[in-house]
This record gives structure tokens, sequence and C-alpha cells, in this order.
């Protein structure tokens, strides 16, 4: 990288508990600033004397108050015709530390402080609060957009611009808070824009967050200055070679439908597999993945000699055509560039931890770069991040809407859109939510048609943006018997007196088999025991 000495103003703000505190540019000592589309990330140090006066923002730092930073950079000239653009963030806090230097033993009885160097560590609102939120989360018959929502804070500005948002889901889910989940609500964020094909961009003025569809064309080019650039230089990146193919697993109508590529060295491939029983969700997939393939363009890597009198932030569309200094043959000069990422690493000149509360600039020691990308580039720049681990367990009970509150009984209901079937289970964690599951016989084989009663305990694994039942949790009432018997008994109705109970037990340590009907005072029971059968009807007598 190459290092150049300039003179800049840096400005910062520091608000604490409502208190603002202002940073002469004289005292900052170092700067590191990387911009990208999606935020920033930074660390500031300052010199504050404390020798003549109390040094008033000792205390808040010590305290745990969030602090909000305000900075603002920018090249210092003297001439008065100079069009300066600065760079203006605002952000937040993480990490704090400082030292101290001192004079001692001035005075037998005294100890001076001089001064406190202080470090701060600080990025963009998203980053510092979403990467320490760790929510779970149940919405139905919502939006993305309104679950993002719900956990932005007075912080964090958000901009929609992406009708993916607005799709509603039966079911949303967070799981992040989850045992073995490592994803934060910032992770999930990303993974939610990279899995969507959607675009995550950040607004370094109005300190603002866009999720959209595509990345914003607005805007005029700025030329970038010949003379403030040192070198440059043109990047191809690795070339996709993969045939990507969508599989549905579905037995009933398996398919595999490949996505074109024209640059497909064969035979590699990339298979997206999953079950889609609705065609419609097979059809959606395979235009998601069709849309996800996209080929990165050269991108171009800048260096400067000084720092940028007009400052071009992400998203910044520029160019290479404001001056005749640049060659018209060069390969860049015909192409219109996006800033993809915006780079400035700046130290103090002055090596002595001096306070100086006149200078309105310094001068630094600077490396300074830029990276572009074409205007025309379809792929987007996000952070690595960690996926969000599904599914996630949560008990639930199974709802029947059919027969009297105290009846045994099962109910299924169905998608009016797909005929899908599905379960109703609630929730009680979630006030009592109900979400869909699929009417599937689950642990049982398909000789058997046992669907969970109303009120069973149920064990449900929460994905995205759907539920499945995945175990069962408790016996049915009236099912278990005593330890002795060593017994097993299938009861099957609604309730004790609508009812058909096969039941195998041991008396006397000989097995025995029963088969009891129940119809309110009507009882037929077919018991098979050791050298006998019993075969019995009966009616109880009415109360007459």
């Amino acid at each position: 990288m190459i290092s150049f000495t300039d003179d800049l103003t840096i400005t910062l703000t520091l608000t604490i508990a409502g208190q603002s505190y202002c940073i002469a540019a004289g005292n900052v000592k170092s700067l590191e600033l990387s911009l990208t589309p999606y935020g920033f990330n930074g660390k500031v140090s300052f010199v504050v004397s404390a020798e003549e006066s109390t040094d008033a923002l000792f205390l808040p730092m010590t305290q745990n108050d969030l602090i909000e930073l305000s900075l603002q950079v920018e090249a210092h000239v003297e001439s008065a015709d100079a069009v300066i653009t600065p760079l203006t963030l605002s952000g937040l806090v993480t990490t704090r530390s400082f030292s101290e230097q001192t004079l001692s033993n001035v005075l037998k009885t005294q100890d001076l402080i001089l001064h406190r160097h202080y470090h701060l560590v600080f990025a963009d609102p998203a980053q510092v609060l979403w990467k320490q939120h760790y929510p779970c989360d149940l919405l139905t018959d919502s939006t993305l957009k309104a679950l993002i929502t719900a956990h932005a804070s007075a912080k964090i500005n958000l901009n929609y611009d992406w009708s993916v948002l607005d799709t509603q889901y039966p079911v949303l889910t967070l799981p992040l808070g989850a045992q073995g989940n490592l994803a934060s609500f910032y992770d999930y964020l990303l993974w939610l824009v990279d899995s969507q094909n959607g675009v995550f961009t950040y607004d370094f003025a109005e300190n603002q967050y866009t999720l959209s569809a595509v990345k914003s064309q607005e805007g005029e080019a700025k030329s970038l200055s010949y003379l403030e650039i040192s070198a440059f230089g043109v990047d191809f990146a690795e070339v996709l070679r993969h045939q990507p193919n969508v599989l549905n697993a579905y037995s009933e109508t398996p398919q595999t439908t490949a996505i074109s590529n024209d640059q497909v060295a064969s035979p590699i491939r990339r298979d997206y597999v999953a079950r889609y029983p609705i065609a419609a969700d097979m059809t959606a997939r395979v235009t998601l993945e069709t849309a996800r393939l996209k080929q990165h363009l050269h991108e171009v890597w800048v260096e400067y000699k000084s720092l940028q009198m007009q400052i071009t932030p992400p998203g910044q569309l520029v160019n290479f055509k404001g001056s005749s200094a640049w060659n018209s043959s060069l390969f860049i000069q015909a192409n219109t560039y996006r800033v993809k990422q915006w780079t400035l690493v700046a130290r103090s000149v002055e090596q002595e931890l001096t306070v100086d509360l006149n200078n309105p600039y310094s001068r630094y020691q600077v490396e300074h770069s830029l990276k572009l990308e074409s205007s025309d580039e379809l792929c987007v720049a996000l952070p690595p991040y960690v996926l969000p681990s599904y599914p996630f367990f949560v008990e639930g009970k199974v709802v029947s809407e059919q027969g009297e509150d105290t009846d045994v009984t099962y109910q299924f209901y169905t998608d009016p859109d797909t005929s899908v079937n599905y379960y109703q289970i609630s929730i009680p964690l979630w006030a009592e939510k109900k979400v869909r599951a699929a009417y599937q016989p689950n642990l049982d084989t398909g000789q058997f048609y046992f669907p969970p009663y109303k009120n069973a305990r149920v064990l449900v694994g929460l994905g995205f943006d759907n539920a499945v039942i995945a175990d069962f949790l408790d016996w049915g009432s009236g099912t278990a018997l005593p330890m002795d018997s060593q017994g097993n008994q299938l009861v099957m109705g609604k309730s004790t007196t609508s009812q058909n109970i096969i039941k195998h037990s041991y008396v006397d340590s000989k097995p025995e088999l029963q088969i009891q009907r129940t119809d309110d005072k009507d009882t037929e029971l077919l018991q098979f025991s050791n050298g006998y059968i019993i075969l019995q009807t009966q009616q109880e007598e009415g109360e007459s």
C-alpha cells in the first residue's frame, strides 16, 4: 500500500447518556476506516488534557452507557476555491480503552494527570446491535418485513424496496437463541439476503439501511481525479464452471431442471435437492436459482497519493473520464464503476501525545485506497456470515375443533390455494399461536392411521417457514397401565364413554388379551385368558 503525508481535518463527536463531547481536530491521533456497501468498521484514538482542567470525558468513558459516534473526515487545503466533499459517518462504539500519562511528585502531596489517550473501536449500528441479538421468535400469517421491523431498534433505520419481504407466510421463525445455533440476527439477515437473491446496502450520509431487489443505479457518476491517484489495476474473478441443477425428490413427481450456464465445464455441477410436493414451489426454486447464478465482472483497485477532496463512499458511481489526463486507450476509461470498498489509515506524524486545541487540522501519515466494481455488476457484496440452524424444537399441543371440548378428536385442515392438508399445532410458549404442520404419518408407517389427537403434547420442529411434528411427548389420557401388569394398550375413541380398547397384560404371570367396546352405557368385552374365553355384552340400567 502506498503511503503519503497529508493534512486532514477529522471532526469527532461522542454522545453518551444524552451529553455530547466534541474532540478537537488537532487531538485526533489516529484513524482507521473500512467502508463497504453494507456498513463500516473503524478505530480512532485521541488525546484529552487533564492538566489544567478536569477531563469531562473520563467518568462517562468508565460507565457502560451506549456511546454514539459522529465522525467527519476531509482534506485540508488552503485554497478558498477548492471544492471539498467530506466523509460523514454515524456509528456506535463497541470497545474502548485508554492510557494515562502522569507527572508525579510535582509537590510531595500531588500526583498530576497530564492527559489521557483514548482508543475506540466502532461500527455501523446494525453490526454493533444485531451481532449481539439472538432471538427465538415465531410469527404466523406474517411477512419477512414485519419480522425484521420487529427487531429493528431506534438506532437502526430501515428502508424496504423488495417484494419478497411482502410475501405472507403461514409460519416464519427465528432460531437464534436455540441450543447449538451460532448465528446472530445480523447473520440471519445476511443469509436471508444471500439466499433470497436480495441486496443489503447502507447509506453513509443518511445512516440508513435498504433491503432491495436490485442494486441502485441512481446518482451521477463522479470522475476520479487523475492528480490524486498513484496507481490502479484490474482484477478478474474466478469464472463459475458448474452446471446448476434443481432436483425435486418428491417421489410422485421426481424432476431435475438444469439452469443455463454458458461457462460450464462438464461434468462439474452444483445440485440443489429438496422435496416439492407442490409444483409451484419447484418452479419458484428454479426461478430463484436462475437469478442467483451470476458471473462476477472485473474489479478495479485504486491507490491514492492524497486524500480525495471529493470523497466517494461505497455506492457512489465513478468513472475515469473527467480529465484529458486519463488516456482514452485505458481499459477502465470506457466504463462506469461503483465504489465497493473505501479504506483509510491515518496516523499522526506527531509522535508525542501532545494536546492541540487550536489547530483545525493535523498532519498524518496516510494510506488510502478504493475498490471499484462495474456498474453492471449483479453480484452483491456481503461479509462472511454464520448459517442459522434449522429446525429448532419447541413443545406444542395438537388442535382439533371436532366434537366437544373434552372429546379426544383429531382434525386436519385444507389449504384453499394448494389443497394440501395440514394439522394445527398450538405453541404455548408464544401465546398459543397456531402453526401449520404437515399432515403425514410422522413416526408411523403408512399401514397405520393414527392422527394425533386433540391436546396431545408433541415436539414441534420449526423451520424457516414451516413446522413438522418431530415426536410425541406424552401418553394419551387413560392409556398408561400399571407397571405390575407389564401391559400394552391401544385406546381409540373420543372419550371414556365412546371408545374401543385393545389391551394386553399379565395376570398371575400369564398373558391376557381384552378387546372392549364402550358406547355410553353399552359395553361389549372379548377376553382371552388362561384356559377360557369370555364374550360379554352388557347395558347399564338408566336412573329410572
